[in-house]
């Protein structure tokens, strides 16, 4: 079923927001040492599990994109056979009627439940497929080893817990379910064998947490990565739990009615707080009960967490997502499904539920597929993103990206256009359409259109001063006189030099000033290249012989 539904995602490209980064990264992450893929970064993020299988089909395929896909597809479908001897296993102890069918349409509900599109289709979304699929190994160890009274098993779900952690940090979440679960199926146990299954599952997670944040801290200093994000933290006290129970109210309502389908979540009715405080109170009704069913529904809804995190922090290009809850629709459809199981005593009962959950099946497939195709191609993707957050200026920026590509500058221009006309217009829209600009040849009017944002050049983007830089660079190779474009070549570099730290600037720069007479600079600002560039910097070399040889003439 699985394979049948996603079979569109194989013809899917590259995908330009993450998925062109990830790939650039993985050329620098190949010429590395392994052990590098597990040192603490400075960034929020730490995924090297993760990046070792994008390795892994870097080495095996190239950046041939169809098999990265088939990674994600076939990741998706192992979750679906977790979910399936999961469910298998709860439902079968329970003794259930009609025990066979509940498992097999509880992982099939999952199989093509159309919240799981963009994790699929995504190849960075693979982040999301990979914890999942070491979480449920972990779960379904944790439910033997406490069925069986085995403690090894216990320890075998904390391995499988690293292994989420390694493969999206966010999955740190899998350490109070885990210590939920102990709790809530071994009620019966004697108390010591409780706490003693709880301190092997809780111990390790503490000691390693401890190690690669004294790591972290010592190479990086003890508030890197999150001081930027609790000193850009905006919220009040009231905004707080008012953005927390909308987001809530509104990944509960996805789980169960997951349309319309987006890429670009950028904001939410306020409405949805109401159903976030009604979620709220469904938790405490299922902490009464102690149904499997109850325990799974609970965790699935304390999953929806993280993701409430990230639109509070604003940590990621989108505050809201459908991939944050592809983890808690796990488990919120065991939990559903299992309750459902028990409801009816009379086989007939079970049998009319079990045919009601089974249509659910035909609009969830006919849904997915066509999510599937929209993702195929980056244009229709973003297009069906502007349909429908018209607000958000970054999807025009990507789809301009998709139509340039494609040659259709044209209709890059007039969505470049709509775009600067948003509140929150990015300077990447003006650096496209530098881009289509230069394209077309039109020097001119390419640099007057990223000179609008760089009349600072102190506090100008970047990449916009980078692009800038190209210009002039094209003016030079258009045939203007190099005394007249020199001036504004040499104070770019400047401030890019200055600003990104970035020695491959320094080489530019002397090679202006190598061109303009000023051997001394020149020589200098080689020396300077050369002693900050890494090792395998093309021009590391070049700058190196260049400072040395004009050294020698002076």
């Amino acid at each position: 079923m699985v394979l049948g539904v996603y079979y569109p995602a194989l013809f899917s490209g590259i995908n330009s927001v993450d998925d062109w980064r990830m790939f650039y990264e993985l050329e620098n992450l190949m010429k590395g040492d392994f052990w590098t893929f597990f040192m603490p970064t400075s960034g929020f993020y730490y995924r090297p599990l993760l990046m070792l299988t994008f390795c892994a089909d870097y080495l095996l395929w190239g950046e041939e994109a169809s098999f990265y896909h088939l990674g994600n597809i076939l990741l998706h479908a192992a979750n679906v056979y977790l979910i399936y001897i999961l469910s298998e296993k709860v439902i079968k102890d329970k003794n259930q009627k009609n025990h066979q069918f509940w498992p097999l349409l509880t992982a099939l509900i999952f199989a093509v439940h159309p919240i799981a599109t963009e994790s699929v289709n995504w190849i960075s979304g693979r982040t999301d497929l990979l914890g999942t699929f070491f979480v449920l190994v972990s779960v379904y160890l944790l439910v033997s080893g406490i069925q069986k009274k085995k403690l090894f098993l216990i320890v075998a779900a904390v391995v499988a817990s690293c292994l989420a952690i390694l493969s999206k940090e966010i999955m740190v979440f899998a350490l109070p379910v885990g210590a939920f679960l102990i709790w809530r199926f071994s009620g019966d146990y004697p108390r010591d064998w409780r706490v003693k299954a709880e301190l092997i599952f809780g111990a390790p997670f503490i000691c390693l947490g401890a190690i690669y944040f004294i790591l972290r801290a010592t190479k990086y200093g003890a508030g890197s990565g999150f001081s930027s994000i609790i000193n850009n933290y905006h919220y009040g006290v009231f905004d707080t739990f008012r953005v927390f129970f909308k987001v809530l109210g509104f990944y509960f309502k996805k789980i169960l009615i997951p349309w319309p389908l987006n890429f670009a979540i950028t904001n939410v009715n306020d409405n949805y707080v109401w159903l976030g405080l009604v979620v709220i109170v469904l938790v405490g009704f299922l902490l009464k009960r102690k149904s499997t069913g109850a325990v799974f529904l609970i965790v699935g809804i304390f999953l929806i967490v993280p993701g409430i995190l990230v639109a509070l922090l604003n940590i990621a290009w989108t505050p809201l997502a459908e991939r944050y809850i592809y983890l808690p629709t796990v488990f919120s459809i065991l939990g559903l499904m299992h309750i459902l199981s028990t409801l009816p005593k009379s086989s007939r009962g079970h049998n009319n539920i079990l045919v009601c959950l089974s249509l659910i099946l035909v609009p969830a497939v006919i849904s997915t597929t066509q999510r599937n195709i929209i993702w195929q191609d980056n244009e229709s993707l973003y297009a069906d993103s502007i349909r429908k957050t018209p607000e958000f200026a970054a999807m025009n920026n990507e789809l301009a990206i998709a139509l340039i590509a494609s040659g259709n500058f044209e209709k890059a221009e007039e969505i470049l256009s709509e775009g600067k006309k948003l509140p929150n217009a990015s300077p990447l829209l003006y650096i496209n359409q530098t881009r289509i600009f230069l394209a077309q040849g039109d020097i001119k009017s390419a640099r007057n259109e990223i000179l609008s944002i760089c009349s600072d050049k102190g506090t100008a983007n970047l990449e916009a001063l980078k692009t800038l830089a190209r210009v002039d660079e094209q003016r030079l190779m258009k045939g203007e006189p190099f005394e007249v474009v020199a001036p504004d070549l040499f104070d770019t570099y400047i401030h890019l030099s200055k600003r990104s730290n970035d020695p491959f600037f320094d080489y530019r720069l002397g090679q202006l000033m190598l061109k303009l007479g000023d051997n001394v600079s020149a020589a200098d600002y080689f020396r300077e290249a050369y002693q900050k560039a890494p090792e395998d910097a093309y021009y590391r070399s070049a700058a190196g012989k260049l400072a040395e040889r004009l050294a020698k003439k002076e």
